[in-house]
């Protein structure tokens, strides 16, 4: 009697969440400071938590589209479609009921990230994702979708703007320090592209200056800009060690948790 072909073993069922860890705080912390910045209304708290499950969302696509490899697709796929379209319908349920409540410019506001979020579906669906620009586009859309939310919130437009042109420079800044180190690692050591990627922080941080200067914001305001751009400018040009890149991680939460701070303390 033949022997029975053996069944493939199922993998443990995993947790269909995002693993991009720095994307939590790119998600979290221009959210928090557009709620933060206005009133409490039916309209903002709906468009945050859509952006949110739209964020939840990522992770059962990527499996669904087998970019966590061939077998996790073949174990977790059903479960992951399922998860996604659960999200996706009540992702867009809260988006129209917020649209719905929402003022007219809060509304035009929300071109800015439906404008980038096919961009990044392009960059998923191309497997560049987590290319610099890839990258970089990802912290774009997450910063600018809590434009409507403070918009809703009743935060006047030029302050609601300044809040994401600084977290957008903040993410963008913490980008070019995270991307730095991971190429040292590669490089052996030595720093290629450091001083190209001092200058981007520093044109970065000029550019939002100008632009928090020209919306007639307080001097004070300035400061929101200078946590993660200074850190990312010591790991730039310091000795420190690609090992340490969780706790560059944690230093570029607890800079996020300082601007957070001082948005609100500025700009309410």
């Amino acid at each position: 009697m033949p022997a029975a072909t053996p069944l493939p073993k199922r993998s443990s069922r995993r947790a269909l969440v995002p693993r991009e860890h720095g994307a939590y705080g790119q998600l979290a912390l221009p959210l928090v400071s557009a709620l933060a910045l206005g009133r409490p209304t039916l309209a903002s708290a709906a468009l945050a938590l859509a952006v949110v499950l739209v964020f939840v969302a990522h992770e059962p696509l990527l499996v669904s589209l087998g970019q966590r490899g061939t077998r996790t697709r073949e174990f977790d796929g059903p479960r992951a479609r399922r998860l996604f379209f659960g999200l996706a319908a009540a992702a867009t349920f809260l988006a129209f009921f917020g649209i719905a409540r929402a003022p007219g410019s809060a509304r035009v506001s929300l071109l800015v990230p439906a404008g980038l979020a096919l961009i990044v579906a392009g960059l998923v669906a191309t497997r560049r994702e987590k290319t610099a620009a890839g990258e970089v586009t990802v912290a774009c859309t997450l910063a600018s979708s809590s434009l409507a939310v403070a918009l809703c919130g009743g935060v006047p437009p030029g302050r609601a703007l300044a809040a994401v042109g600084v977290w957008i420079v903040s993410f963008v800044a913490a980008t070019l320090a995270v991307r730095g180190l991971l190429k040292k690692a590669r490089a052996r050591g030595e720093r290629p592209g450091r001083t190209a990627r001092l200058l981007a922080v520093a044109l970065l941080v000029l550019f939002a200056g100008a632009m928090l200067a020209a919306l007639g914001l307080p001097k004070a305001a300035d400061l929101a800009l200078l946590p993660t751009p200074l850190l990312s400018a010591v790991v730039l040009v310091s000795d420190f060690s690609p090992k340490h890149l969780r706790t560059l991680g944690w230093a570029i939460v607890g800079a996020g948790l300082v601007t957070l701070l001082l948005l609100v303390a500025t700009l309410r």
